[in-house]
């Protein structure tokens, strides 16, 4: 049929067939677009059962107008035979691109195949033949899902199987192969199916003939995915083994809930952070209820850019100090404060020649780009154009002709390594996941940090250090640092690019320098300050640069790369957080930042928002007391390095506010009594461990000294006179007049005050299961029913004391409240906007605390650092 005119279409070419139709290329010569026209085999154009069931397809898919369906455009007939008109897609088919080369990748697609089933089910439509020869990826990395040939429509006619089988026979649910009447779920268990697929390369069920298939999906469980992705995460793990349940009551009953799991999954698939901080007001790890202490990665906060330049005298901002060690200041070195037209800002890059810094900023739309300007002053010139959500550190090429970036397109996205020309252009991703990229001083290779994710939410990952060619090739594991991160990390090419320097940080959260020799993998440390470390940067001149609150406020220190006696370089009042050098010592930047912190109220729709404290702090976890009337709050130092955290308590207009915890602790968690007598908080000593975690009694008027209850954290009250502490993977029941604790529920479930006595919620911490549960129960130990996830790993939510629901943001701006007993989602609101986190719902569920941070910020240069 090439070349024929039919109606108006002119056939180019023939793009398929199979066994419900034959594909061609077509020009629509009205409206002059490329079409594709989908006709019957020839000799079924006269069958009745295959004319309705064509017809049907073009009904089921004519009804829904989704980017990731593949569009209808008309139904017509010429010269005796039909034929649907439709959306042309130039790309391939999901067959020809299996296995997916990128986890991430797959994630998206899988993103997207699930917006088109939601679709779908939605509009009561069943597809019954999802399969990888039915999605198609565009050129524009978009999915289309296609041939709606199968499809079950609410109140049509029930499809006949003829010669062979409705569907394909390895991408069927257990109820379809058994003749039950299907519906959306059995299309989640064929989109479990792709998905497994798209992962691996294979199906999970398979086998020589048709009968050994059907045995296969009805009685065998797939190959683990971790045979074939060994560092899949344990919610990827979780879905997969959800959707392919063969009870359909045990599977996701709608594609709503697999979207729900596979957008989050999307946001957190590499969790990847300069430091790992806990989430919000409910348990994903063992400190989250922590303030804001370092660098928050993809969530930092405002920087004030400053006006004016100014030569300033050195001496009063520079400390000198003649190191023993032959490190050599210059007393007449000279800094300078550049002008920023930015009112946020991030880590900085200085050229190698010293003329030209580089930088990320946010501009006045809220959308984030890569800065270029030159040292001796200027405008600062665009290099991106990506409007990014959020980008962080950046490293200027050896030859300035690119910038290595972190870049972040989507809130809740995993940050990017990315790579641009100087001068501006289209950038390109040079890692899916990662940050803090650095170039190897001969500019052939680019570094970059990745952590290694952990089996379970309270087990700790690994710190990876990767390199890859600037043209995306040859990606390759440098070594990994099997201590998990508890800090800032940052790392520095040695100067001909055979040895790394990075931060390694212990299990009590301090940091120290530690060096490693690339070709033999030994190590020296540095540092052994137990204190916290920001920044490593390693000079020509043989000397390692690196920030620590060593005295006490985070500044610049350097000490030689083959070890001896730190040398401070700076003893400014405000924190350094950043530094570069230039390639022969004698221009030096450096960012300055404090954190800060205000605590504001809204009504539950995010309205009537008003801000209660003035002073500048740093604070978390501020929760309401039970009759409104006060504020409880964790805070800290302005200096985002600083680790000493305490407890204090205010009225809620922010008057009458008094500290009640001091000396060198962390305190980590607080909350209120039901009858608002007693706050009990988790805390623990600066140089402890995180596990040395101990739980406190404090009374809320006429406070006196704390009482020690117990060994643990994550307290919580189930009543007046008890409360529950999470402590070796179990939780138990403490009386605050003493006595011996009960456990409360069984092994790895953090149990929450519930809504009623016949229920409880937990937040299990095995693996493959981790999430928020609720189950009903006829005592404290044993469980009736099945238990049911409420909400996912990873996801920051709060709610009332009570637990009735629990509220979350989602996107930017979107507030949801998801009830308990229900499980109803609704929109309520907006949420406040920039920096702004959910930290607590008043007892009568009417009001939100709410913290909103900003990191006022300097760009510094220094000229002629050292002798």
């Amino acid at each position: 049929m090439t070349g024929k005119t039919i109606s108006h279409y002119k056939i180019l070419e023939k793009l398929g067939e199979g066994g419900m139709g034959v594909v061609y290329k077509a020009e629509d010569l009205k409206l002059t677009r490329t079409v594709a026209l989908k006709f019957l085999p020839h000799g079924l154009d006269a069958h009745e059962p295959e004319r309705e069931r064509f017809l049907q397809e073009a009904r089921a898919a004519a009804i829904l107008n989704h980017p990731n369906v593949c569009t209808i455009y008309d139904i017509a007939e010429a010269d005796g035979q039909q034929f649907i008109v439709m959306e042309y897609v130039e790309g391939k088919t999901l067959r020809e691109i299996v296995p997916v080369k990128k986890t991430q990748d797959a994630i998206g697609y899988a993103v997207q195949i699930a917006e088109a089933l939601k679709e779908a089910h939605t509009h009561g439509i069943v597809h019954r033949d999802i399969k990888a020869e039915n999605i198609m990826v565009n050129s524009k990395n978009q999915v289309k899902v296609m041939d709606f040939g199968l499809a079950k429509l609410k109140g049509s006619l029930k499809l006949t199987k003829t010669s062979s089988t409705i569907g394909t026979l390895a991408y069927m649910a257990p109820e379809l192969i058994q003749g039950e009447q299907v519906d959306a779920r059995s299309d989640i268990f064929s989109f479990g199916i792709v998905l497994y697929e798209m992962l691996t390369g294979h199906l999970p069920f398979k086998g020589e003939h048709e009968a050994a298939i059907v045995y296969s999906i009805m009685n065998e469980e797939p190959l683990p995915l971790k045979n074939y992705v060994p560092d899949a995460q344990s919610e990827l793990l979780h879905i997969l083994d959800r959707a392919l349940e063969k009870d359909r009551e045990d599977r996701y009953q709608t594609a709503q809930d697999m979207l729900i799991d596979l957008r989050r999954l999307k946001k957190d698939s590499v969790r990847v952070s300069r430091e790992h901080r806990a989430a919000a007001a409910v348990p994903l790890t063992a400190e989250a209820g922590v303030p804001v202490l370092q660098k928050k990665p993809w969530n930092r906060a405002l920087w004030l850019g400053v006006a004016g330049v100014v030569t300033l005298s050195v001496i009063a901002a520079l400390l000198l100090v003649p190191g023993r060690t032959g490190v050599r200041l210059n007393p007449d070195r000279t800094s300078v404060t550049f002008p920023l037209p930015f009112r946020e800002i991030q880590y900085p890059s200085l050229s190698r020649d010293g003329n030209w810094i580089a930088f990320p900023a946010k501009d006045e739309k809220g959308k984030w780009d890569l800065y270029l300007m030159n040292t001796a002053g200027g405008t600062p010139n665009r290099a991106t154009n990506v409007q990014a959500s959020y980008l962080d550190a950046v490293d200027i090429a050896p030859d300035v002709s690119q910038l290595a970036y972190v870049c972040q397109m989507e809130p809740g996205d995993a940050p990017s390594v990315r790579l641009v020309a100087s001068q501006g252009g289209a950038g390109r991703i040079l890692a899916d996941s990662g940050i803090v990229p650095k170039w190897r001083p001969d500019g052939k290779r680019i570094g970059y940090i990745r952590f290694r994710q952990p089996s379970r939410p309270s087990t700790p990952g690994s710190v990876e250090i990767w390199s890859v060619n600037p043209d995306g090739t040859d990606s390759r594991l440098e070594f990994t640092d099997p201590v998990p991160p508890r800090g800032p990390i940052a790392f520095s090419w040695s100067p001909d690019g055979e040895s790394i320097a990075w931060v390694r940080n212990s299990p009590e959260g301090y940091g120290e320098v530690i060096v490693r020799e690339l070709a033999t993998g030994e190590e020296r440390q540095l540092t052994f300050d137990k204190k916290t470390v920001d920044e490593v940067v390693w000079t020509t001149s043989g000397m390692v640069l690196f920030i620590s609150d060593r005295s006490g406020q985070s500044n610049l220190w350097v000490v030689p790369a083959g070890g001896g006696e730190a040398t401070q370089v700076t003893q400014g009042a405000v924190p350094i957080l950043a530094a570069r050098i230039s390639s022969d010592n004698r221009t030096l930047i450096y960012l300055q930042q404090e954190a800060v912190g205000h605590i504001w109220i809204s009504a539950l729709d995010g309205s009537d928002a008003h801000q209660v404290t003035s002073s500048d702090i740093n604070p978390a976890g501020a929760a309401f007391s039970p009759d409104g009337k006060q504020i409880s709050f964790i805070f800290s130092d302005v200096d985002p390095l600083h680790n000493e955290t305490h407890l204090s308590l205010m009225d809620r207009d922010g008057s009458n506010l008094r500290q009640l915890t001091s000396g060198a602790v962390k305190v980590s968690m607080c909350v209120w009594s039901p009858d608002g007598k007693w706050l009990a908080y988790s805390a623990r000593g600066l140089k402890e461990p995180r596990d040395s975690s101990r739980v406190y009694l404090i009374r809320s008027v006429n406070p006196s000294p704390p009482r020690l209850l117990c060994k643990g954290t994550w307290p919580a009250w189930p009543d007046n006179e008890s409360v529950t502490v999470w402590n070796e993977m179990k939780t138990l029941r403490h009386s605050i007049r003493g006595g011996e604790a009960t456990q409360v529920y069984r092994d790895s479930a953090l149990v929450l005050p519930a809504p009623g006595k016949k229920q409880i919620l937990f937040y299990d911490n095995r693996g493959g299961r981790e999430g928020l549960w609720t189950v009903a129960v006829d005592s404290l130990r044993n469980e009736v029913g099945k238990a049911r996830l409420l909400i996912p790993p990873n996801v920051a939510f709060t709610g009332p004391p009570d637990w009735r629901f629990f509220l979350y943001r989602k996107g930017d701006n979107e507030l949801r409240r998801l009830w308990t007993s229900s499980m109803k989602e609704e929109r309520i609101g907006r949420a406040l906007p920039g920096n702004a986190t959910m930290t607590h719902v008043s007892a009568d569920g009417r009001e939100i605390l709410w913290i909103k941070y900003t990191n006022p910020s300097k760009l510094v240069l220094v000229k002629d650092l050292f002798e």
